[in-house]
Parts: C-alpha cells; sequence; structure tokens
C-alpha cells in the first residue's frame, strides 16, 4: 500500500492518495482540481473520494473526480451539511464547486475500497459529521487521516458553524485513547504520529 501527500497551492487542505495495486487509488479530501492532473501523472484512478467534511478548503477538487467517476463518501452525520452556508464557500468568496455525496460511512463502520480496509470514527467539534478515517495495513502500518480534528500540536477551529468545542474534547479523548501508534496525516500541516500529539499537543493532554 502505498500513501501519497499532494500538497495545496496556496489556500487549501493537504490531499491523501492511497492505492494498494497503483491503479486504482482512494484519495481523501482532494482539495483543489490539480489533484486530477496529479493522479494521472501517476498513472492513478480515483476510485474513492472520502471527505473528512465539507469545508471548502478540502473539497474543491471533489467534483471533477466525480465527473471522472469516483464515488464520494462521507459520514452520515456531515452529508446534509453539503451544499449548505456550513461548507464555507460563501463565508470566504470562494467559488463553489457542485457534487454530490454517493454513500455514508456510520460511526465504526468499516468498508474495504480499493482492497483497502477503511474503518471511520466519527469525531465532530470542527463541524458536526467531522470524522477521522483508520487504515490498518496488511504489511502492519497503522496510520489515522484526522482532517481538521487533529493536527500537529495543535487542533481544528471550532468557531465555524456546527463547531462545538465540547464535542471537540470528547473526540480527541477518544483519538488519544486509540490503542497503539498511529501515522497521523492531517488536514493541515506535516504528518505527526498518535504517540508524539499524546506526549506534546497540549490540546490533546487536557481533553
Amino acid at each position: 500500500m502505498q500513501i501519497i501527500t499532494i500538497s495545496p497551492r496556496g489556500f487549501g487542505a493537504n490531499t491523501y492518495v492511497i492505492t494498494a495495486d497503483n491503479k486504482t487509488a482512494i484519495v481523501i479530501d482532494p482539495a483543489q482540481n490539480r489533484v486530477e492532473s496529479e493522479l494521472i501523472k501517476r498513472g492513478l484512478t480515483a476510485a474513492y473520494v472520502l471527505l473528512t467534511h465539507c469545508h471548502f478548503d478540502h473539497v474543491g477538487g471533489v467534483g471533477v473526480l466525480q465527473e471522472s467517476g469516483a464515488k464520494v463518501l462521507c459520514s452520515a452525520a456531515e452529508k446534509p451539511l453539503v451544499g449548505t452556508e456550513s461548507d464555507l464557500f460563501s463565508l470566504f468568496g470562494a467559488p463553489r464547486t457542485p457534487y454530490r455525496v454517493d454513500d455514508t460511512f456510520s460511526d465504526g463502520e468499516e468498508k474495504t475500497l480499493c482492497g483497502i480496509g477503511v474503518k471511520m470514527l466519527l469525531t465532530p467539534g470542527h463541524t458536526k459529521g467531522s470524522c477521522c478515517y483508520q487504515i490498518m495495513a496488511n504489511d502492519g502500518g497503522r496510520y489515522l487521516f484526522t482532517g481538521d480534528t487533529l493536527f500537529q500540536d495543535s487542533i481544528g477551529r471550532t468557531d465555524f458553524p456546527t463547531g462545538d468545542i465540547a464535542a471537540m474534547r470528547q473526540s480527541l479523548r477518544r483519538l488519544a485513547a486509540l490503542e497503539g501508534d498511529f501515522v497521523v496525516y492531517p488536514g493541515h500541516n506535516e504528518a505527526t504520529t498518535l504517540q508524539r500529539e499524546r506526549s506534546c499537543n497540549p490540546f490533546l493532554q487536557d481533553a
């Protein structure tokens, strides 16, 4: 299994591309349309798009991938926010890029996508339906894609529509209580590990 990070140009979220066969891929939070060209360069086709939440800086490239055949999934709690003012397109004056949600995850549900087992953990706080995706690879690798819930040394904001600091604290406690260590791929900034954040992140320590 390979994990590719596509960093944004200008303002946007990190995009993560995951493939087991070097042909089809899961794309987490395709922030910009350029994600499609990055996939083509690598000979990859997006079969699934997973959203950690629907804020505009995480979904700018969803529409073009969906038009090319990718199915779009998010948490069941986040789906009602898609296409509403809660996605922040209007607040930040960003041109809206329409897409539809094809399927949803319930909390704790695992789906096999592109031959990869993906488990969704509902972690509200940044938005009502924010979630993290957990992957336990066959080679023993343990990965957590945290969107704007957990960053290196920090966390996502809770002052946007549907944000909730009390829910965020509960979500952070849930992540801190996960057994063992994970490589953490956040929506912004650098990758880290869950053990490092347990030790160094003041928000995780105070949750």
